[in-house]
């Protein structure tokens, strides 16, 4: 009597779809390999720009130190050392110099009110400090006395008086004209710490 027998096993789930997972697997392996090596390109491109932008600025500044060193050896030549004095000179006096003319008449705009213009300002340094004259026409005695009314209580003038008050008749509508004179205390308290 013969007898067959067949010690195969029925194959698992696993060694089953093994095969037919394994080409699709592989290939979603292979686009995220492909994406990688794109990004890691991508990446080295961007850091070779990089490093070309840093040596092109190490150069620039290279460039400017000899051209500079350059300067100084020419301008320490006896020839130029009393027009360098000079420039130094200037450079210190410009440093000390302790009013600001567009802040003090941005300050004196914004105390203008809206039917009143400054006409004239003056500024003469004092042994009291700096003085400012104001020259103002109003279409009315209230836009003059504003004025004069924001001046005293600004915090960056102080001592407003008021020099002269006229109508003023170039004026079709009769406006006023105000002259008045303030110390100003702005520049001190702005360099105070």
């Amino acid at each position: 009597m013969k007898i067959s027998l067949n010690l195969a096993s029925n194959p698992s789930f696993h060694e089953r779809y093994a095969l037919k997972w394994s080409v699709p697997t592989a290939g979603v392996a292979f686009v995220v390999l492909l994406l990688l090596a794109h990004s890691l390109w991508r990446s080295y491109d961007a850091y070779r720009a990089v490093r070309a932008q840093v040596d092109d600025d190490a150069r620039q500044q290279v460039e400017l130190q000899q051209k500079e060193e350059r300067l100084k050896r020419y301008l320490e030549q006896p020839q130029y050392s009393g027009t360098f004095r000079e420039v130094q000179f200037m450079n210190a006096l410009i440093a000390e110099k302790k009013v600001s003319l567009p802040d003090l008449v941005a300050k004196a705009t914004r105390l203008m009110p809206v039917d009143a213009k400054l006409v004239r300002l003056g500024y003469l340094e004092t042994p009291n400090g700096p003085n400012v004259h104001f020259e103002i026409t109003g279409r009315s005695e209230e836009a003059v006395e504003t004025f004069l009314s924001n001046l005293e209580q600004s915090p960056d003038f102080a001592d407003a008086g008021v020099t002269t008050q006229a109508i003023d008749k170039q004026s079709p509508d009769g406006g006023v004209i105000l002259s008045c004179h303030a110390r100003y205390v702005g520049s001190r308290e702005a360099q105070d710490p």
